[in-house]
């Protein structure tokens, strides 16, 4: 009986360790190695991580935020100092490259800014040179206030692309929570509030009935008007003129060249 029990418990034994590995060719993985990879493809690297281009400059500055190891095609929000100034979807990767602007209320020094998606972030500082922006002042020294319009600036994310590309548009220096109109080569396509500053994110698609070629993106409000060339590199014609202009037989005439015997030969 003793002999019997030693028996059992080394069969016990056997199978466990039987249990608790998986054997590949020549190899045995163990099983909670293959767990932990699978959550790894289902969730990412589990180690998010985010780079800016550039990481500092004046208020206003165009930053790029490019980030790996997020859940893949998961939305991903990105913010400054906890202000949300975009949303993209990450990659079957995990990947992602955002754009936003700088604040023109941001203050001179360092500022975080954050991916975030559900229970992954990620973090990098910004840091903030001068409250000036070039672009808008054209060199002088002069900064934004939030009561006053000053000179508005829009930046596109993309300033290329076919009919029915989708752009982001950003706007700062504008009137407070007043009414922004943008149009496309003279032809209306949204119509956004800014903020408090002054400011407004927006995302438009680029008309299908746009000619190839040159465009302008303007964004105006009341006396504030200012625009950004965008260049639309295949128009709705050009892509569709061979199915346009192609005829297909009658159903006689299929029928009239059909000869089966060059078919099955």
């Amino acid at each position: 009986m003793r002999n019997l029990s030693k028996i059992t418990l080394l069969s016990f034994v056997f199978i466990v360790i039987g249990l608790s590995t998986i054997t590949t060719g020549l190899t045995s993985v163990p099983v909670f190695a293959i767990k932990e990879k699978n959550q790894i493809r289902t969730s990412g690297s589990g180690n998010p991580t985010i780079s800016l281009n550039p990481s500092s400059g004046p208020v206003a500055t165009l930053v790029t935020v490019t980030g790996n190891g997020f859940d893949p095609f998961s939305t991903v929000v990105i913010s400054i100092e906890g202000d949300t100034r975009d949303t993209v979807t990450s990659t079957s990767n995990g990947g992602f490259n955002a754009t936003f602007n700088v604040p023109s209320t941001s203050s001179i020094g360092d500022h975080t800014v954050k991916a975030s998606q559900g229970s992954n972030s990620a973090s990098k500082t910004f840091k903030v040179t001068d409250m000036g922006n070039p672009k808008a002042t054209q060199g002088s020294s002069k900064t934004f206030t939030v009561t006053s319009s000053g000179v508005p600036t829009i930046t596109l994310n993309s300033t290329s692309g076919p009919v029915g590309a989708s752009v982001n548009i950003t706007g700062i220096g504008f009137d407070p929570s007043s009414t922004v109109v943008l149009t496309f080569n003279d032809t209306d396509i949204i119509t956004v509030t800014t903020s408090n500053n002054g400011e407004f994110f927006a995302n438009f698609t680029v008309p299908l009935s746009s000619p190839v070629g040159f465009a302008q993106v303007v964004a105006t409000q009341g006396s504030n008007s200012v625009s950004n060339t965008f260049i639309v590199t295949s128009s709705l014609g050009a892509t569709s003129q061979p199915n346009v202009t192609a005829t297909a037989p009658s159903s006689p005439n299929l029928s009239e060249k059909m000869i089966l015997p060059d078919i099955f030969a």
